[in-house]
């Protein structure tokens, strides 16, 4: 027998064989393909469906019954309908009782049940009686669906849950040497009795393929430069990736770095497009003027990330700081040079009784599949206010919320998983969400100095190829209080003048018309505010601008926050600005 993937070999076989359970839940990548147990003797089918692979490592069985509710009951192996059959008394000729003899003949004749009611106690005394037989339940959501606390369940449901729950805790089964495989792709669309600890039923998580798996499936595929498509492929699962190579041969398609990375963004956001946006990050941290304390800090952590030092990597992190301060810039920044998937969180609010919880289920289990993966959580004080604020949702935010910090507090994600909460509000966000171990580091973004804002106007005429025909130095003073999203619709603007007047280059004068054009979207005062509820929320004085000093004198002397002098008090108060021993 081949090789098998590690989630079975690692975790179905050592807790059948170790009698942990013998009832499991398996979600995850049941739609991909797998290596063929007995590749060895069929080589012109090294990949098969998981319906086949379990067909192949269950095959030692003397019964294996597969169960959904639209195909009812069937067999990988077709000897095997008589010994169903017999072992659940339906093959009983009823001795020398004429009618039960008849209606045992009647019974053979008539095709096995399709309906939850009539199959389960099937399969139910199958499992007690048959020596070593196996039942795939596939779907299983659909027989054990989950709802939101305090709903009730239909009566069929209600049922089908205890059937479930019986079976993990029937000895009869155990001793008959039984196994109940269910099977779902979202853990979270299945009731939470059945993946309570205390069930009986062990999940087994069917992860999206590593990068070493990837290899050895393209590795299969001719003329393909394995190591580089390995790492385009990073997330997808062996059906996308062989679906894609399949599509560009159709079209007769160059299957090269921009069809595989357009196709992958389209596959992840057609599956997880509800909970989360799947992105391709176009700039790393060389094209980001300014931010230097940030840069530097994401360029150790990349260094950690080569070395495979996780210990140094952050399990989470909160960008501060008032909007177009490059927030978004250096998450993308970092995904891009961490060569990670990039994704941002969509709000998984919804007003259906239960969805909201499924979706977060659904955001958890992406996450997990996804990784290594960088995550911007966006517009954090919206979606994850403080437990005390006012809610009118039947307790739905605070089962959101542990959910989440339950993922944000796994040691195991360190170095897999990292999220990254951008806020201009962080006092808005639960403490419990921001204290070390779950945002690792508070950094502070505040409005460019003017050294930064210099060079943020150097990389914007860079990026967007733009001639000039001045230096950005002259420009420095005349930028006073612009972040770099303003300075990045100045500069647009500017070549729009520039068209519009026939010139071929930006001039200081062009730049000058478009600076006194600009009006800024924010005003001073808010500005300030968030400038000071961002330094007193950070985390690290060594990660604190440089120009730190120099704003907060600007702010003592704008003097624009009503309460300034409380806010400053406090700042002294905590030593936040005390120079580095």
């Amino acid at each position: 027998m081949s090789a098998l993937p590690g989630w079975f070999s690692d975790e179905v076989r050592h807790v059948v064989s170790a009698g942990v359970s013998h009832t499991l839940l398996l979600y995850g990548d049941i739609h991909g393909i797998f290596p063929n147990p007995d590749a060895d003797d069929e080589p012109e089918t090294p990949y098969m469906s998981l319906r086949n692979f379990l067909a192949r490592v269950l095959d030692s069985r003397e019964i294996v019954a597969y169960y959904n509710i639209a195909s009812g009951l069937t067999f990988p192996d077709p000897s095997a309908v008589e010994r169903f059959r017999a072992a659940a008394g339906l093959a009983d000729r009823g001795g020398s009782d004429p009618i039960a003899a008849a209606r045992a003949g009647l019974a053979e004749k008539r095709r096995l049940p399709t309906e939850p009611e009539l199959a389960m106690p099937l399969l139910e005394r199958v499992l007690q009686r048959a020596e070593r037989s196996a039942v795939v339940i596939w779907s299983v959501h659909t027989l054990a669906p989950t709802v939101s606390p305090g709903i009730p369940l239909a009566v069929p449901d209600r049922a089908n849950i205890e059937r479930l729950k019986n079976w993990a805790a029937d000895e009869a089964i155990r001793e008959k040497g039984g196994l109940v495989v269910l099977v779902t792709a979202h853990a979270g669309d299945v009731h939470r009795e059945l993946r309570h600890p205390g069930s009986g039923i062990h999940p087994v998580h069917i992860p999206r393929p590593d990068a070493e798996e990837r290899k050895t499936f393209l590795s299969t595929i001719p003329e393909v430069d394995v190591d580089l498509f390995a790492r385009a492929t990073q997330g997808m699962t062996l059906r996308q990736i062989r679906d894609l190579f399949l599509r560009a041969k159709e079209k007769d398609a160059p299957l090269d770095l921009a069809f595989v990375k357009a196709r992958k963004q389209e596959l992840l956001n057609q599956e997880y497009g509800d909970v989360m946006e799947v992105m391709e990050p176009l700039r790393g941290l060389d094209d980001i003027g300014g931010c230097e304390h940030v840069k530097k800090y994401f360029r150790d952590v990349l260094d950690a990330l080569r070395r495979g030092d996780a210990r140094l990597v952050p399990m989470g992190v909160t960008l501060m700081g008032p909007p177009g301060t490059g927030k978004t810039a250096l998450v993308e920044g970092l995904a891009r040079e961490a060569g990670f998937t990039f994704v941002k969180t969509r709000s998984i609010r919804s007003m259906w009784v239960g969805e909201s919880e499924s979706r977060m289920e659904k955001l958890l289990e992406g996450l997990r599949g996804l990784a290594p993966v960088v995550v911007m959580n966006d517009e954090a004080d919206l979606a994850e206010q403080s437990r005390d604020a006012p809610r009118g949702d039947s307790g739905v935010s605070e089962r959101l919320m542990k959910m989440w910090m339950e993922l944000l507090s796994d040691p195991r994600i360190r170095g897999q998983i990292i999220v990254i909460s951008c806020t201009n509000r962080p006092d808005r966000i639960d403490a419990a969400l921001k204290r070390s171990g779950r945002s690792d580091e508070r950094i502070l973004l505040p409005m460019p100095s003017w050294d930064e804002r210099v060079a943020i106007l150097e990389v914007l005429f860079r990026r967007y190829d733009i001639p000039l025909d001045t230096q950005p130095q002259f420009f420095g003073e005349a930028t006073e209080g612009m972040s770099g999203a303003d300075l990045e619709k100045v500069v647009l603007a500017a070549w729009r003048f520039a068209v519009e007047a026939g010139e071929a280059k930006v001039g200081m004068d062009t730049l000058t018309r478009a600076l006194r054009d600009f009006i800024p979207s924010a005003n001073q005062e808010e500005i300030d505010r968030m400038t000071l509820i961002g330094i007193m929320e950070c985390s690290s004085r060594r990660l604190l601008p440089g120009h730190i000093k120099d704003i907060v004198d600007q702010i003592a002397r704008r003097r624009l926050v009503d309460d300034v002098d409380e806010w400053l008090a406090k700042i002294r108060g905590r030593q936040i600005l005390v120079e580095e021993a």
